[in-house]
């Protein structure tokens, strides 16, 4: 009987990004190859600023007093030009027809900078699979043939006031397996790859730029299988995960 294994970890942070930071904490995260992706997305989304031209619209009316003149109205809505038409002809003042509105097509250059696409997070140092819809994870370990064993798949939300960065590792199994070899495979093998992934995001997080409070995030740990059959995990398990994050900074600041 197949069964699929879960290890759902959740990281909440007592605070949160608005909008602006938000960008910012794009471009920071991927200056450590991380990447945050939409459900759409099929390929890694370019990081650089760039040009689009916006093309706009405006109607003209050529208004002509003997005294003052000839000037020009301009309007962003050629609606807007035939009621000022009408009412410059109930005031017997020589005008542009309605008939004979100049539309003239004005394009600007502006600059896009790259935006915060959605939660799904990868990070590009460690094997990946970027396919569509849900099926974006971290490669942990391979089977015989090559193929993901046991997946990580992350995740990232920010509000305003909080965030939360979330781990998901499955393993899919042929028949029931032994709590330590569950453990095995959902805590020994991805948990290196959470503490490093979770260093760089508190990295982020707590350096100059957005000076976060540096309080102990409140971390949740359970196990599930598709029997539906669910557990909290050990408090070893969120130890070990502790101290993969602290080993990872450690040697992010020797390197």
């Amino acid at each position: 009987m197949s069964q699929n294994h879960k290890r759902t970890v959740e990281i909440a942070y007592p605070f949160g990004f608005d909008s602006s930071e938000k960008e910012l904490l794009n471009l920071e995260l991927f200056k450590h190859k991380i990447v945050n992706l939409d459900k759409w997305d099929t390929e890694i989304p370019s990081y650089e600023p760039t040009e689009y031209v916006e093309t706009s619209s405006v109607y003209h009316v050529d208004v002509h007093k003997d005294e003052d003149g000839e000037f020009q109205l301009s309007f962003k809505y050629r609606s807007d030009a035939r009621d000022v038409i009408r009412q410059l002809r109930t005031m017997m003042i020589s005008c542009t027809d309605e008939d004979l509105i100049e539309e003239v097509n004005i394009n600007i250059t502006k600059i896009r900078e790259p935006q915060w696409r959605g939660s799904t997070i990868l990070f590009l140092d460690a094997p990946h699979h970027l396919g569509s819809y849900s099926r974006k994870f971290h490669i942990v370990s391979e089977n015989e043939v090559g193929e993901a064993n046991v997946k990580l798949y992350v995740d990232f939300t920010a509000y305003g006031y909080s965030s939360t960065l979330t781990f998901t590792a499955e393993w899919d199994t042929e028949r029931v397996q032994k709590a330590n070899v569950i453990e095995q495979h959902l805590v020994d093998l991805p948990t290196p790859m959470m503490g490093k992934i979770q260093s760089i995001f508190e990295s982020v997080f707590y350096s100059e730029m957005f000076n976060k409070p540096t309080d102990e995030p409140i971390i949740s740990c359970k196990f599930d299988v598709v029997s539906q059959h669910s557990s909290e995990c050990k408090p070893s398990v969120i130890e070990m995960l502790k101290e993969a994050r602290d080993n990872a900074s450690s040697s992010d600041k020797e390197e």
